[in-house]
């Protein structure tokens, strides 16, 4: 039994009785009318009511519309509301109002609404006084830190040409009060120093800071050695070597940790500013030196910031051209097996394409292959996952080199991935897998040179794969809450023809993705069918695309719900995209058309825009009976007396009479469209080349008459005999525009595609006796002649 407290009630049931605590407070008519402000007042009456109400929200609300009101009244405002928001700051003693007033500023300087001599005047000495309070005059809050970032985005605010020497003359002023506001100090100087010229900085800026790297307190030490690289920005090679390394030199000999790990940061953030080759070595030397020092005192901050450092030690040394490769691969190697730190292991999983591009690609097959291997199969998933952008990244950068070793290794260690049963490993997957296949996938118009697209798989070991893949796509298929990673799984599809062999995509791949037509989820069967359309095209076997485009309409279209016909018609706009009109024409147009009229409202409903796109594939005076069809069907759905519908064919027949149906050479050759359609024409007539030119190849290799006849003929002929599939392969665009009517289609169109090829045979046979004959006359001319 769960126990009770000591009025009755169960604990969870408290908090069905939560409308008993609140407290009820009621206003007075006098204090509504004090909190109410007329929504008829002038922007700034209403800006100065709220500023003087008591109550906090009006007051922040009134502080907010100072930026607006500025622009539209600048003479009032800064007459009279600038001067009460100054007051209002000066007493406050609330941190929200003290935020709410330092975006107000910065955001009427990044307006243009407050000049520098105006922010001068009104804001600077008060700014300066909450940033360096005197300690006989303080607040029990302090502000200064909203003010000193505030400080720092009004000096970005400026233009650049904007010469801010006043406002360093008064922050030295105000800083002489107390010795806690170094750090503000050394914040606010090195955000001015980007404002300043190198003389000023080495004049006024520098002294301070050498006394701040001699203070004695380490954070302050920590303080300035971070912000020394931006103070050194502007200087030229001799004064980076005279004036910024020997400060340098004196932290990287620290007693405190802190400040070594905060100076090896700075010397990496100061190597893109080097061009001396001095101070190159010199500094080279300082982080070799901080980064053996920190290995060797296994501070957890320190190693670990050493791990996240890699890709800019790894930049660093590329720029300086030292060889320390020996060092970095061991200090990878340490980094990577701290067992206490996993954030080490992380950061070299990370960083381990930056380390791999500094040693050399050789590196990945030699001395690192077992740690790759190692982290793709981490006991942390976080690892796990992380090294999938690392293959993108090893990827792009092995195959500059062209070496199939590398990106055989880099691949095996994708694979390993693919069983990992983790969840969050799987997401990560799913995120990556697209820019993976692309990575591997064979080039575009390999697919397309003489009759190679998909015969032989692009990766080693492709069953293994297909294996692991579709148990992957199983598994997140099955356990995934989001179905979001599950269409990137199916989306990635489509790229596995540029991997995998057509027989695999056909026998392996099309039936997993047919399969999740059927999914509950619409998501998921809006996704299998634009894959399955798409993979489909990407066969070069007529027969395949015949059958499963059959066994769409028998399945999908002739089925008793409604959903399938949805479906059906979905998937027919979707081949309206990715093939070309005269496939659409000649496969869907007609079963389109003869649908007519559906039972149920929402078929007919997503009947319309597809009536209106395949309207626009269509021309006059070839498709005039399909046109007709189209638009006697809107009349019907116009007529219909659901309002829905109704609305629809209404926008669908405007649609229809804004199509232009009738042939325009000027337009149709120019226009983008019509060149994408002939790619995608072009494309499709080269699969059904080889397609029909294996067959053939296939049919006469079988022959035993074609065999015997090739056997006993001995006829010789000086011309070079070309094979047939070759000699179709190799016909250029014009061949191809000239004999692209000619494809089948359907089966009758297949028995006259087999007539013509006979036909030719014959024309061919007879030229060729035609030939021998003549071959036969000449040479007894040729003794007539000679008598």
């Amino acid at each position: 039994m769960p126990r009770r407290t000591a009025n009755g009630r169960r604990p969870d049931d408290l908090d069905e009785f939560w409308f008993e605590k609140i407290v009820v407070t009621t206003k007075t008519a006098e204090e509504i009318r004090e909190h109410t402000i007329a929504e008829d007042l002038p922007p700034v009456a209403k800006t100065l009511a709220m500023l003087d109400s008591r109550s906090d929200i009006q007051r922040l609300a009134g502080i907010r519309s100072i930026s607006s009101v500025i622009i539209s009244d600048r003479d009032e405002t800064c007459n009279r509301i600038l001067p009460k928001f100054k007051a209002i700051i000066e007493q406050t003693l609330d941190s929200e109002e003290h935020s709410v007033a330092a975006e107000t500023i910065v955001s009427m300087i990044e307006q243009k609404s407050l000049s520098y001599s105006e922010f001068m005047l009104l804001f600077s000495p008060m700014i300066c006084k909450f940033v360096f309070p005197t300690t006989t005059n303080r607040f029990s809050m302090d502000f200064g830190n909203i003010w000193c970032q505030a400080l720092c985005n009004i000096i970005d605010a400026f233009p650049n040409t904007t010469s801010i020497n006043s406002l360093l003359d008064l922050v030295f002023n105000h800083s002489l009060h107390g010795s806690y506001v170094r750090d503000r100090l050394a914040i606010i100087l090195a955000k001015l120093s980007t404002r300043l010229n190198s003389q000023t900085i080495e004049n006024r800026l520098l002294p301070v800071f050498k006394n701040f790297i001699n203070d004695t307190n380490s954070d302050i030490r920590a303080l300035a050695c971070q912000k020394l690289p931006i103070v050194a920005r502007l200087f030229e090679s001799n004064q980076m070597l005279n004036l910024i390394l020997p400060l340098f030199v004196i932290l990287s000999k620290d007693d405190n940790l802190n400040v070594r790990q905060t100076c090896f940061e700075s010397l990496l953030d100061l190597s893109n500013s080097l061009n001396d080759s001095r101070s190159i070595g010199q500094v080279s030397d300082m982080i070799i030196a901080l980064i053996k020092f920190g290995l060797s005192s296994r501070t957890s901050k320190f190693v670990s910031t050493i791990a996240i450092r890699l890709h800019d030690l790894c930049h660093a040394l590329t720029i300086f051209r030292v060889d320390e490769y020996q060092f970095i691969h061991e200090a990878f190697l340490r980094l990577s097996q701290e067992k206490q730190h996993p954030e080490c292991r992380l950061a070299c999983a990370t960083h381990f394409s930056s380390v791999i591009d500094y040693l050399g690609p050789d590196e990945l097959t030699n001395g690192l292959e077992e740690l790759f291997f190692e982290l793709c199969n981490d006991n942390d998933t976080k690892v796990c996952s992380t090294m999938l952008s690392t293959i993108i990244n090893l990827t792009k950068l092995c195959d500059d080199n062209k070496e199939k070793k590398y990106m055989s290794t880099i691949w095996n260690g994708f694979v390993s991935l693919l069983s990992n049963s983790n969840i969050n490993v799987m997401l990560s997957i799913a995120s990556n897998l697209l820019n993976i296949f692309i990575a591997y996938s064979r080039s575009q118009e390999e697919g397309f040179s003489h009759g190679s697209i998909g015969s032989t798989p692009a990766i080693s070991d492709s069953d293994r794969f297909i294996n692991q893949l579709l148990d992957y796509e199983r598994r997140i298929f099955e356990a995934t809450l989001s179905w979001r990673s599950c269409i990137l799984c199916l989306q990635a599809f489509v790229h596995l023809p540029y991997l995998l062999s057509s027989e695999q995509i056909q026998t392996k791949i099309l039936p997993r993705v047919f399969q999740r037509i059927y999914s509950k989820q619409v998501c998921v069967r809006d996704t299998a069918v634009d894959i399955y359309v798409q993979l489909l095209r990407k066969i070069p076997r007529r027969s395949i695309r015949r059958t499963a485009f059959q066994k769409f309409k028998t399945e999908l279209l002739l089925n008793k719900s409604y959903q399938w016909r949805i479906m059906y018609i979905k998937a027919c706009r979707q081949i309206l995209v990715h093939y070309s009109k005269r496939f659409f024409k000649e496969n869907f147009l007609d079963t389109i058309i003869s649908i007519e009229y559906d039972p149920v409202l929402s078929v007919r409903i997503q009947l319309v825009p597809l009536l209106v796109e395949i309207k626009s594939i269509l021309r006059l005076p070839a498709d005039l009976q399909s046109i007709s069809k189209i638009e006697t069907m809107m009349e019907y759905f116009l007529a219909d007396k659901t309002l829905t519908l109704h609305e629809l064919a209404n926008n669908g027949l405007l649609q229809l009479d804004q199509i232009r149906s009738y042939n325009t050479l000027s337009l149709s050759n120019h226009s983008t469209d019509d060149k994408n359609d002939q790619q995608k024409e072009n494309e499709e007539y080269f699969l059904d080349e080889i397609d029909i030119s294996s067959r053939r190849s296939l049919n006469k290799s079988n022959d035993p008459y074609s065999i015997s006849k090739r056997l006993t003929d001995t006829s010789i002929s000086t011309k070079p005999q070309t094979s047939l599939r070759n000699s179709q392969l190799l016909k250029t665009s014009a061949d191809i525009h000239r004999r692209k009517s000619s494809l089948p289609a359907d089966a009758h169109h297949e028995s006259k595609d087999n007539k013509v090829s006979v036909a030719k045979q014959r024309r061919g046979q007879t030229f060729t006796d035609a030939t021998t004959s003549s071959r036969l006359i000449h040479p007894t001319s040729t003794k007539k002649n000679s008598k």
